[in-house]
């Protein structure tokens, strides 16, 4: 998935000034909608792990960026719900953590 496919996506979920700073860094920085959510910021190291697993592995096979699609497709309610909870919040970084432990170091 290039930028523009990216952007395109994005328009349905995020309102366009949200849209274009997440685009404004150079890694294709945005669309981690749920880490985002249970880190309370998009620029939690946690986060950047997931990315580049995004832009260094997903987004480069076909199945990777059919899953990106679906991601960005069903993952901005679920972050919306996660993010007015800090219980969730809680439990979805307890989740994410065994992924993060696991992804960290590989994609960069």
């Amino acid at each position: 998935m290039d930028e523009e496919e990216m952007m395109m996506w994005a328009n349905d979920f995020v309102e366009p000034g949200e849209r274009d700073e997440m685009f404004a860094t150079g890694n294709r920085g945005g669309g981690c909608f749920i880490a985002t959510a249970a880190y309370g910021t998009p620029f939690a190291e946690e986060i950047n792990i997931f990315r580049s697993w995004r832009d260094n592995w997903l987004l480069k096979n076909g199945l990777g960026r059919l899953f990106v699609r679906f991601y960005y497709t069903f993952s901005p309610p679920v972050a919306s719900n996660i993010a007015g909870s800090e219980a969730k919040r809680a439990w979805t970084r307890r989740i994410l953590s065994p992924f993060v432990k696991i992804l960290s170091g590989r994609y960069e």
